[in-house]
Parts: structure tokens; C-alpha cells; sequence
């Protein structure tokens, strides 16, 4: 009777286990997705940024002449 049990404990747990680590990949998949957004973004910024700047100086240029 307990041997029964001790099987029918170690299946559930082996399927449990199973969907555990298939979440896990989901979660590893989907929070590497977001870094990447999130570093493409930043990278983004810091060009736009750069433009500005770029932009500044040359209008500050145009007020000299």
C-alpha cells in the first residue's frame, strides 16, 4: 500500500518538476526578449541624444554669424 503511494508521489512530482522547467524557459525567453527591448531603446536614446547635441551647436553657430 505505501509502495502505491511512494509511485503515484513520484509521478506527480516527475509532472510537476516537467512544468516547472517549462516555465522557467518560458520566463528565461521572455525576460531575455524585454533586455533586449529595453538595451535597443537605451541605445536609441543615446544616438537621439547625440543629434540634439549636434543640432545645439550648430544652430548656436548659425546665431554667431
Amino acid at each position: 500500500m505505501s509502495n502505491i503511494d511512494w509511485k503515484q508521489r513520484a509521478i506527480t512530482r516527475r509532472l510537476e518538476n516537467k512544468k516547472l522547467k517549462k516555465r522557467i524557459k518560458e520566463l528565461t525567453i521572455s525576460r531575455n526578449s524585454w533586455k533586449e527591448k529595453g538595451i535597443e531603446r537605451i541605445e536609441t536614446i543615446n544616438q537621439q541624444k547625440k543629434y540634439i547635441t549636434a543640432i545645439k551647436k550648430n544652430i548656436q553657430k548659425i546665431m554667431q554669424i
